[in-house]
């Protein structure tokens, strides 16, 4: 790559304006690539000429009407976007950036709230903007490219650095959009601050921007770039989703990229080759808390001279921190700071009478610098959150509460408002009561944030109605702020009040509001197959529901584009499913669970069908887990999930199950088969094990003839399952030829391939089983783990009888399948690892691994296995 030689930008080019500072950059660059999408590339010289058609076009749109009329811009994400953005900040008049992607109803109110009465729009977003304003200029740069007089014109006609350029829309504390007014001066202070204050990027560099531009730091990055003099690679991040960001950032030798803690999530998620990140030098993020573990999820990924930086930043302020984590820096935990200021902000920390508190303690965060936004449009009173600091400089008091560490760098709390983010977007719930209120039978209505209930676990808006319907309606409720609103504003819940509480003085008592509805999705949860439970936990742990049934919609239930992602690529680690099979496109055409998991199937080899390896590698000595009758051996991810990450776990599955395969007669024919396959994993003792429901009885056989082999069975872990005495399952019933048909069709249920009552089949055959089976004395050390909530409790305690040696009985919350599943697993996994963990400490002696990344089922038995098994 060849270096570019353009002035670098400074400070001081802030005075001089934003086209003092293109100019320059096209004078320098002329035939350097300024932006490009993978349909378009424009140099900086087709650049500046597109921008001067489009500017000409526009000035002689706006002839005649109000000089600070502002014009609304509305383009799909890509590089005529970038370059219809220029043409509206060289214009003259102040700009508001609309996102095709927001309901019609809601762009209506933000054209009208800035009384922008023309919109510059793309062909493919013409037919939208004509309803929202009188007159739309369709961009026609592509086959009219600017003449020499609009370049002149571009030059000489020029907003001055003082002018008004944008009006960036963000949500204030009562609900109705603040419109936050930036001059020419803060879109070049800007680009200094994020790119050559922190020396993060320079002209040499291709810079990703994923991010919308009616968004404040998708506009600004659009900016940046061009000013900086980089390449700008444009990518539709919602339209295309993260699985082939990872390619495209190779492919287009991307060095920065510009994103969220959720979309670097995800993009981790999503089990990228390292080698396409290869060319990232530096990644930035803000717009919501970073936390260590995420972080170190990524620096795993990135190449070891990466650098991430966690910034902090506002439409009112621009960005005002950086916290720089180079690759030298300790492991990260908890959440990030947002870092130190930029070399012209000064950061403060008040109480609320504005007095700064002592170091070390918590407030409200102010903002001092010369550069801050004008104003907000309209709003005297919202305004007044800026105010003079002397020798030109302002201050902003934000509604962000916050602390500055020992080492001086500012630590985010929380905020003053209400405002929450949901799924990583910022939300003000009184936007969400403003829409309702258009609705006739509303007569009042509040919108509150609410935990999810787990830590870190995110937020969900819960609005609290009353309503003169005589049958009110939550779903009805929910349809229409749908049409109105973004996905991630609609309420989880809806609930229906006869009055909103308040105070002896009148004010709205939101303390007294009823506790937040447990979400109540979940249509259809009752006769699940096997592998419906396995993909309805994936989804609820993805989606963070409690309960998601048969025939509720991924997308209805607020899945978005990244949260399919993030679907589709645990489908592929956790479950098995082939990456060429876990595709996004699946959800559209298959969007209700039923229908997705009917698609969207595992693959077995029906060589080693019994074997799931769960987790194949790790230092620590492998748990073998036997499953329930009918039970898959990815049921029990989630709890594998909660145990160290060094702990090998290996699931046994019936066989036939997945595969054609004759099915075992009974559970000792059952014990050999599994014992032939812990045999190629593990040659020799001391052996972990365990089995849930059916699969414990079933470890306590392969536990007792392991024993009788001369091996050393470590541990054994009984979970949930009733004793080995026959007496805890029904025997088949009716008359005799019913008997024998039921027992026929036991016998050969894995011949007959996969149908709709398959895992069920199973179940009946382990009940068969288990009620002829007449287990023997166990003298090792045992753990048996009874659900709380399980039927029949008293008779799963009852394992005196056949526990003769040292044994632990304990219970944990949930009940006999939920224990496997979040949010209980976690407290099953602990008690199992409370006692695996010792067990294994104990035994000094180490079986042999498999090496990393063999397939550990394929390693040869050893010879002085006795033959019997």
């Amino acid at each position: 790559m060849t270096t570019r030689t353009v002035e670098p930008l400074r400070y001081r080019d802030i005075e001089a304006g934003s086209v003092a500072r293109l100019r320059q950059v096209v004078t320098a660059l002329p035939d350097e690539v300024a932006v490009h999408d993978d349909d378009l590339s424009l140099t900086y010289g087709q650049f500046a000429r597109r921008t001067a058609a489009l500017r000409h076009q526009v000035a002689a749109a706006v002839v005649g009407t109000p000089p600070q009329q502002p014009v609304a811009l509305l383009y799909a994400h890509g590089a005529a976007a970038v370059a219809g953005l220029w043409a509206g900040l060289t214009s003259g008049r102040p700009i508001l950036v609309l996102d095709p992607r927001t309901p019609p109803a809601r762009l209506r109110a933000f054209v009208e709230r800035v009384d922008a009465r023309i919109c510059l729009t793309d062909p493919a977003n013409a037919e939208t903007a004509a309803g929202l304003v009188g007159r739309v200029i369709v961009d026609t740069s592509g086959e009219n490219p600017g003449t020499e007089a609009d370049l002149e014109e571009l030059w000489t006609l020029a907003p001055a650095p003082t002018d008004r350029v944008v009006y960036a829309l963000t949500s204030g504390s009562t609900g109705r959009p603040q419109v936050v007014v930036h001059d020419d001066r803060m879109l070049v202070r800007e680009a200094w601050a994020v790119a050559r204050a922190t020396d993060c990027y320079d002209a040499d560099d291709v810079v990703a921007n994923a991010l919308p531009m009616a968004f404040y730091a998708g506009l600004m990055a659009a900016v940046a770039g061009v000013l900086v003099g980089t390449t700008t690679a444009m990518y539709d991040i919602r339209g295309r989703g993260i699985r082939d960001l990872p390619a495209w950032i190779h492919q287009n030798h991307v060095t920065i990229m510009q994103a969220s803690p959720a979309i670097l999530r995800n993009l981790v998620n999503s089990g990228p080759d390292p080698e396409l990140l290869g060319g990232l030098r530096s990644v930035t993020f803000a717009g919501e808390a970073a936390y260590g573990p995420d972080l170190e999820a990524a620096r795993a990924l990135l190449p070891d001279t990466c650098e991430l930086r966690n910034r902090f930043g506002s439409s009112e302020t621009g960005y005002c921190t950086d916290y720089p984590v180079a690759p030298t820096h300790p492991v990260l935990t908890g959440a990030l700071p947002v870092g130190m200021p930029m070399p012209d902000i000064e950061i403060g920390i008040v109480d609320e009478e504005g007095t700064p508190v002592p170091p070390g303690g918590s407030g409200t965060v102010t903002l001092t610098g010369l550069n801050l936004a004008l104003e907000y449009l309209g709003d005297e009173k919202a305004s007044q959150a800026f105010t003079p600091a002397g020798d030109g400089a302002r201050t902003f008091r934000s509604n962000d509460v916050g602390t500055i560490g020992p080492d001086g760098a500012l630590r985010l709390l929380g905020r003053r408002d209400h405002s929450v983010k949901i799924r990583g977007y910022l939300v003000e719930p009184g936007d969400v009561d403003a829409a309702l209120s258009a609705l006739p039978e509303v007569r009042e209505s509040i919108t509150i944030g609410a935990s999810k209930g787990g830590e870190n676990e995110g937020k969900r808006l819960i609005s609290y109605i009353v309503t003169s319907a005589d049958r009110p309606s939550a779903a009805v409720a929910r349809q229409y702020l749908a049409g109105v609103l973004p996905s991630w504003m609609v309420p989880e819940a809806i609930v229906f009040l006869e009055a909103l509480p308040r105070t002896d003085r009148g004010k709205l008592d939101r303390a007294a509001l009823p506790e937040p509805p447990v979400v109540t999705a979940g249509r259809g949860t009752e006769n699940l197959s096997e592998w419906e439970e396995v993909v309805r936990a994936l989804w609820c742990s993805v989606l963070t529901l409690p309960e998601v049934g048969l025939e509720d919609d991924f997308f209805e239930l607020g899945g978005d584009s990244l949260a399919a992602e993030s679907l589709m690529s645990r489908m592929t680690s956790e479950l098995g499913v082939p990456a060429s099979d876990a595709q996004t496109t699946v959800l559209v055409q298959a969007p209700t669970l039923r229908q997705f998991a009917e698609r969207v199937v595992r693959t077995t080899d029906a060589a080693h069908q019994t074997l799931v390896p769960l987790r194949a590698n790790g230092s620590r000595p492998p748990l073998f887990l036997f499953t329930g009758g009918g039970g898959l051996g990815v049921t029990l991810v989630p709890l594998v999930r909660h145990l160290p990450d060094d702990q090998p776990v290996f699931a046994l599955q019936a066989h036939g199950l997945e595969a054609r395969g004759l099915p075992d007669w009974s559970v000792e024919s059952a014990a050999r088969r599994h014992i032939k396959t812990l045999r190629a994993v593990q040659p020799a003792g001391p052996y972990f094990i365990g089995g849930h429901s059916f699969g414990g009885v079933l470890s306590l056989e392969v536990a007792r003839r392991l024993r009788e082999a001369g091996q050393e069975v470590a541990l054994l872990v009984v979970i949930d399952s009733f004793p080995p005495d026959g007496k805890s399952h029904v025997p088949l019933e009716g008359s005799a030829v019913e008997k024998l048909r039921a027992a026929i069709g036991v016998a050969t249920t894995g011949l007959r391939g996969a149908t709709d009552d398959q895992y069920w089949r199973f179940w009946r055959q382990s009940n068969f089983l288990h009620l002829r089976y007449r287990g023997k004395p166990y003298d090792g050390e045992t753990l048996v783990i009874v659900a709380a909530d399980s039927e029949k409790k008293a008779v799963r305690r009852s394992w005196t009888p056949y526990l003769t040696g040292t044994w632990r009985l304990t219970h944990v919350p949930g009940d006999h399948m939920s224990i496997l599943r979040d949010p209980y697993a976690r407290k099953t996994a602990e008690v199992i690892w409370s006692q695996l963990e010792p067990a294994q400490q104990r035994r000094s002696r180490t079986p042999r691994r498999p090496r990393e990344g063999s397939r550990p089922h394929l390693i040869r038995p050893s010879k002085a296995w006795p033959d019997q098994y």
